[in-house]
């Protein structure tokens, strides 16, 4: 965002078009990855996005216009869209069930402390050097220690139901059809439907309010991400000591009537102080969603459609991602950071907190944490490795 940001002369249209282009590519990832997953051997998948994407950011340190810098954006997010829902349904392979809270505990604190770290060094590379030849350098160490890591794994894929083969796109129908019968998971991915629209908003336009509202640098804005990541490392911390007192279902619903909140008081009351208070609990409520949402899930899902509902539900917050950067790029030169996301705000609140009306959102308030029969033979296999 940065680099659109200056070598766009400072248009929070390019910014608004970055994020469209950014998210339409981690749809198709997204599309793909959530069948891929299923088909494939998981542990190959993951290493093989991790080998794509090493080129496309070799090709940032050559060239550096504006277009292509958006075009390569969007083809590492092609190659991350494939990699997640992947990735997840992984671990559910690999750890035994009783664990899978503390998995995603796990998983929802590293996501926060990257979230935390990486703004912060990368704002700061970005702002110190005057450019990101450096940032790109750490970017790419970070997909060789991934690879190095996978690589460690010892993983056998779990066995399938049947051998019949299906296509790609039977596959995903199935999916969406399963998440459709499955209330509660339809009342997730509604919710995240919801967050992504409004959340779309804000990405794009953060950096640009931090200058022309907040009067701060690149620097401001990369603590404020840090802040928020840090919030995220107690959400993940504390997500499995709160979902023992709480049903899981009880702990998302808080938290998504929560999100809406803490954006319009961040907007109610602007300052950099009071930004860093908001996004540390703002932090911390949607890494505790996150963490939520991916042990509900885990619990609930059978082992057959886990990759597809993974995929979905990263895709319930792309794809209105994209329809608001399409909005922001048309429309943020004609009305001030400040309106577009005091408006967005209340929105959000009107959208989500009459859910609970629902039939839904009702039965994932009040689902209990009963947990599916899992295929362990992969855990089985790791056991006598």
């Amino acid at each position: 965002m940065l680099t659109v940001f200056e070598l766009s002369g400072q248009n929070k249209s390019y910014l608004g078009l970055a994020r469209a282009v950014f998210l339409v590519f981690l749809t198709l990832g997204n599309l793909l990855g959530g069948v891929l997953g299923e088909k494939f051997n998981r542990c190959e998948l993951l290493n093989f996005t991790n080998y794509a994407r090493i080129p496309i950011v070799i090709s940032l340190l050559i060239f550096s216009n504006v277009y292509w810098v958006i075009f390569a954006d969007g083809m590492i997010a092609f190659f991350t869209g494939i990699y997640n829902p992947t990735r997840q349904a992984m671990v559910n392979d690999i750890v035994p069930q009783d664990d899978i809270p503390k998995a995603n505990a796990l998983f929802g604190s590293s996501f926060a402390i990257l979230h935390m770290i990486g703004p912060f060094i990368g704002a700061f590379l970005y702002s110190h050097f005057k450019g990101i030849t450096e940032v790109l350098s750490f970017d790419l160490l970070t997909y060789f220690i991934g690879i190095y890591l996978i690589g460690t794994i010892t993983y056998k894929p779990p066995k399938k139901d049947n051998t019949i083969k299906t296509s790609i796109s039977s596959d995903l129908i199935e999916g969406m059809k399963y998440m459709a019968q499955k209330k509660e998971v339809f009342a997730i991915i509604s919710n995240t439907l919801i967050a992504g629209f409004c959340i779309g908003f804000l990405i794009p336009l953060l950096l640009p309010y931090f200058i022309e509202v907040l009067h701060m640098d690149e620097r401001a804005y990369g603590i404020a991400f840090s802040l928020f990541g840090l919030g995220g490392v107690f959400g993940g911390i504390l997500s499995e000591k709160i979902t023992k007192k709480f049903s899981l279902g009880k702990v998302i619903t808080f938290c998504i009537y929560m999100e809406p909140v803490c954006m319009l008081l961040w907007l109610l009351f602007p300052g950099f102080y009071n930004t860093l208070f908001i996004f540390l609990i703002w932090g911390l409520v949607v890494i505790l969603r996150m963490t939520s949402q991916l042990n509900f899930i885990s619990q609930k899902v059978e082992t057959k459609y886990l990759t597809r509902v993974f995929s979905l539900v990263d895709l319930a917050f792309v794809f209105p991602n994209i329809a608001s950067g399409i909005i922001v790029s048309i429309i943020g030169n004609q009305a001030t950071t400040n309106q577009i996301l005091t408006t967005v705000s209340i929105v959000f609140i009107i959208l989500i907190f009459p859910r609970l009306l629902f039939k839904d959102m009702r039965l994932l308030y009040s689902a209990s944490n009963d947990k599916v029969n899992r295929d362990t033979s992969v855990q089985d296999q790791l056991e006598q490795g």
